[in-house]
């Protein structure tokens, strides 16, 4: 699984929420990132066929920006105009059955996102557009993440926000508990080379367990569906 994110953000180096998300999934080699509006402030501007020809190389592409004004920044809206094309879009159906994921951040309370909330509508709503994008160029798309309100969280929230970025990166869709299992055994596998002894053997614990734990749930979905076969 290769991942592709596209940062809109007019000043990224100064956001503290995109830094540490830049620095979230450093850890990650099949992942890589490009700040949109980076490109556009080169002096020979934006080479469309090298952005298109390099999204092939990709299985999800995520696009990351924080909620202006209800919509993503212009940045990301240009670089949709440029580089998927209808040509590229539908006659050639470049993209089609990658994954389109959306990290979008806050400064407000996603609670406040809802019917009868203080914004009214919903974040689904407010990126109905992108979904429909996806939907024309034969993508699947994934249920959005949500940051909100980064500057308020205590350490213990940005460890959580920090494993369920990395999951929505490289994580298999949809993120089911067998999913997350699986990439959390994955992502202790890897952490296992050049470890002493005495910490493999620690980490072998923590992953049989959890795949203790992942067998267990199998076993008791398959005892559910048989109770319900039975009834019916």
């Amino acid at each position: 699984m290769k991942t592709l994110i596209l940062i809109s953000h007019p000043k990224f180096e100064d956001s503290g929420t995109q830094q540490f998300l830049k620095t979230s999934f450093y850890s990650l080699d099949d992942v890589k990132y490009q700040v949109i509006d980076e490109l556009y402030g080169q002096s020979d501007g934006i080479d469309i066929e090298k952005e298109q020809s390099a999204l092939k190389g990709f299985d999800r592409i995520i696009f990351q920006f924080p909620m202006y004004w209800y919509s993503s920044p212009a940045s990301l809206k240009q670089f949709m105009d440029d580089v998927f094309t209808r040509n590229y879009i539908v006659a050639n159906r470049s993209v089609k059955t990658k994954q389109l994921g959306i990290v979008v951040t806050l400064g407000d309370a996603k609670a406040d996102f809802q019917a009868g909330g203080s914004e009214q509508f919903t974040i689904s709503e407010l990126l109905r557009p992108l979904q429909a994008f996806a939907h024309k160029a034969g993508m699947q798309y994934l249920k959005p993440l949500v940051v909100d309100q980064f500057g308020y969280m205590d350490p213990e929230q940005k460890e959580k926000l920090l494993i369920d970025y990395l999951q929505y990166l490289s994580a298999e869709m949809p993120l089911s508990l067998a999913n997350r299992e699986k990439w959390l055994v994955e992502r202790l596998q890897s952490t296992k080379q050049g470890k002493s002894d005495e910490k493999q053997q620690a980490i072998d614990l923590v992953i049989n367990s959890l795949e203790d734990q992942q067998n267990n749930v199998e076993s008791l979905k398959e005892d559910v569906k048989m109770i319900r076969n039975q009834e019916e």
